[in-house]
This record gives C-alpha cells, sequence and structure tokens, in this order.
C-alpha cells in the first residue's frame, strides 16, 4: 500500500498528493508518470509525476476531479493508502546539454512543465517561463514555478 503523506487542495477541483512510493521516487525521471488504483476493484488511471524527493521516497502528483475515480481519489485523506502505484513509466524528458530553454505550459499542464524546469535549473540552464491559465483562481504551481526559472 502506499500511502498519503499531503493531500492539499491547489483550487476548486485541483488536488496535490505526495505519496509515499520510495521505490518510484528512486528511479522518477522529469516526463514520467505513474499508474494507480484506489482501491482493487478500481479502475487504473495514468497521472503526470509533477514533483519527486529521492530523500524522502516521495513522488507527488497533481489532479483534477472530473470523474468517478478522480473523485474517489480526492476524496481521501492524509494517512490513507492506495491499492496500486506503479511508475516511473514512459521515457523520460530529454534535457541534457540544454542551455537556455524557455518551458511552456497551460493550467493543469503546468504539472508536467514542472519538473522539467526544476531539473533544467538545477543543470544550470536558464529557464524561462511561459504559463497561461483561464483566470487567476486556477493558477498552480506559481511559486515552485518561479523558483524554477532564472
Amino acid at each position: 500500500m502506499y500511502q498519503i503523506l499531503k493531500k492539499q487542495t491547489l483550487n476548486a477541483n485541483t488536488k496535490l498528493m505526495v505519496i509515499e512510493a520510495p521505490h518510484v521516487a528512486r528511479k522518477a525521471e522529469p516526463g514520467q508518470f505513474i499508474i494507480l488504483r484506489v482501491s482493487a476493484e478500481g479502475e487504473r488511471i495514468p497521472l503526470t509525476i509533477a514533483d519527486f524527493d529521492r530523500e524522502k521516497g516521495s513522488v507527488t502528483i497533481i489532479f483534477q476531479e472530473v470523474g468517478a475515480t478522480t473523485m474517489a481519489l480526492g476524496a481521501l485523506n492524509e494517512g490513507d493508502c492506495l491499492h496500486d502505484f506503479v511508475g516511473p513509466l514512459g521515457k523520460a524528458s530529454e534535457l541534457e546539454g540544454l542551455k537556455k530553454v524557455a518551458v511552456v505550459g497551460g493550467g493543469l499542464g503546468c504539472a508536467i512543465a514542472y519538473p522539467q524546469a526544476k531539473k533544467l535549473h538545477e543543470m544550470g540552464a536558464e529557464v524561462d517561463l511561459i504559463a497561461g491559465f483561464r483566470n487567476k483562481d486556477i493558477i498552480i504551481l506559481e511559486d515552485e514555478m518561479k523558483n524554477a526559472c532564472t
């Protein structure tokens, strides 16, 4: 089982969760995703790895509550556990050798853009951010993205 270490409401229907998943965190790279199941009977859903901490063994996911499974996921609380949390899956983004980069994200797409911007910043690249949202009430990861940009 994979414990929810942190749950945060980012806006009306968008949640952030930090999940204890040391095997996933150890191998995660920007651009990858996980597949989770809330319960044994639940459907498998893919979600982007929005962040990870190898030392703490945790993986951050961000999702909108739009269907039955994401509503069930959003109803869980800190301390609750997920049935399955498989990953990292997919091909990591190729970021090596980039010196100056514009990272573009819109809405929930900032959950995909952030780990890439963060990694590029850590690698010494000059990172500019272009982010778009329908309105100010749905902005997510503003401080995190600012910290990843130069």
